[in-house]
């Protein structure tokens, strides 16, 4: 092997994917200069490909492989497209007014993916971190001996509950909790974003769609069966603001 490619070893990481790529480039163009006039070869630089379009498509790739699934499949969404997410504002789940009614489990019913695209997300910088929280608990069921709820309000246990630094049993009003959603139980049924909004809560846990689980069809089946129109299309570049679910 000639010594100037090195070993391929050495070629982990971006900026060695990006030297092969470039010395790729060097080799064809220099085969292409030593071959007779009028003669071109296939894959050698060209108005169509040339060595920068190597390098960006290297990179490009490179980067993708890096971004996690939902992420993954955004940026490769081509410039100006759309893609549908729930609008909060709409959905009966987390809209401010809506009281006293059971919640709409139709993103969980009506989704053509299995357990469903939709997920509960707690947008962390809104959330309250409540001692006791009534997206978390239970809060009409009855209290047991330590004064908290005794029932946990998700149906399929996907809501965790931490102590942020060491929690003191003598003072419980003032330790603080964070609430983890695990999206491999979530199937977005609602209930938790229902009691999260005000009054009681602070509005923190909202429904958003996933897009390493949404199969983007043309016509979203839980937007044809939502009576509030909550499911809408938005820009590549909102979705992808969205997705981290306002987590430092």
């Amino acid at each position: 092997m000639d010594s100037s490619w090195g070993r391929p070893s050495a070629c982990g990481g971006l900026s060695g994917r990006l030297a092969l790529v470039e010395q790729v480039a060097n080799l064809q163009a220099d085969c292409q200069s030593a071959a007779p006039r009028g003669f071109r070869l296939s894959n050698a630089p060209s108005e169509r490909y040339t060595r920068r379009d190597l390098l960006h498509k290297a990179a490009r790739g490179t980067v993708l492989a890096t971004l996690g699934g939902g992420a993954a499949f955004l940026v490769q969404k081509a410039h100006g497209q759309v893609v549908w997410q729930v609008d909060a504002t709409r959905c009966l789940n987390s809209r401010l007014g809506v009281v006293g009614v059971e919640a709409c489990k139709l993103c969980t019913t009506e989704c053509v993916v299995a357990l469903s695209a939709v997920r509960a997300v707690n947008e962390y910088s809104r959330c309250g971190r409540c001692n006791i929280c009534p997206a978390y608990f239970n809060i009409t069921s009855a209290v047991d001996e330590r004064g908290l709820p005794s029932e946990k309000l998700c149906p399929r246990d996907a809501i965790t509950r931490k102590p942020i630094g060491k929690a003191d049993p003598e003072d419980p009003a003032n330790n603080f909790y964070e609430y983890l959603i695990d999206e491999e139980k979530c199937d977005g049924c609602g209930k938790c974003v229902m009691q999260c909004k005000e009054p009681l809560g602070l509005g923190s846990i909202v429904l958003r769609i996933r897009y390493n689980r949404c199969v983007d069809c043309n016509r979203c089946a839980i937007s044809r069966a939502c009576p509030k129109d909550a499911l809408i299309q938005v820009p590549v570049e909102q979705a992808l603001r969205s997705q981290d679910g306002g987590r430092a």
